[in-house]
């Protein structure tokens, strides 16, 4: 596996970090906590950093976006430790495993054109999963065990953020497909196999 870290990769990186902060700011801006994790805004740009830029700028993003928040809030937002610290781990899978998992699902020609797809919903488990365990030290007390945290932090990943799996697993293949029309995909990943794909027709004998 390549790892590239262009100046467009780099750079990408930083906005999309940006992104995912900005997006998290309006939606609480606009909407109440339950809007807000329903959606996951912040999970939507480090998925497509994964995927674009590979698993360790997609790591990179998932780490520093978080805490970039943390800082511009002022510490409210997510707060310090029983969301920040399992948002961080979460973010961080979602942006390695996106890029990973595609590269590994490149490789297979079964697969190679839903690479990024599948990535994505492997990425998407894992950092649930992830999170759960690291979040349930935190929702730990007197009369809750570790496991019965553990089972409803996992279950709470899910079925409150539906809405944000939907919208993700249908809004990033459709970006993909639009840098892709534009020429500008294969700057981004020149492994596809439609970047692979010859652009001019066969020369005619005439």
């Amino acid at each position: 596996m390549k790892t590239k870290f262009t100046t467009l990769n780099v750079v990408t990186t930083a906005m999309l970090a940006a992104v995912a902060v900005i997006l998290a700011s309006v939606f609480h801006a606009f909407g109440d906590v339950a809007l807000s994790s329903l959606f996951s805004p912040m999970h939507f740009p480090v998925l497509l950093c994964g995927v674009l830029c590979g698993p360790y700028l997609g790591l990179i993003c998932g780490v520093v976006t978080p805490l970039i928040s943390f800082l511009s809030t002022g510490g409210a937002r997510p707060p310090f430790p029983a969301q920040l610290i399992p948002m961080i781990f979460e973010l961080a899978m979602y942006g390695f495993v996106s890029g990973l998992m595609r590269w590994v699902f490149l490789r297979n020609p079964r697969t190679n054109r839903f690479a990024s797809v599948l990535g994505l919903i492997i990425a998407m488990v894992a950092g649930r999963i992830l999170n759960a365990f690291v979040g349930a030290f935190f929702m730990m007390g007197d009369a809750t065990s570790y496991f019965a945290a553990l089972g409803a932090k996992l279950l709470g990943n899910f079925t409150s953020t539906w809405a944000g799996i939907i919208l993700q697993l249908v809004l990033i293949p459709a970006i993909l497909f639009a840098l892709q029309r534009g020429g500008v995909l294969i700057k981004y990943l020149p492994d596809t196999p439609a970047a692979k794909r010859p652009e001019t027709a066969p020369e005619s004998d005439e």
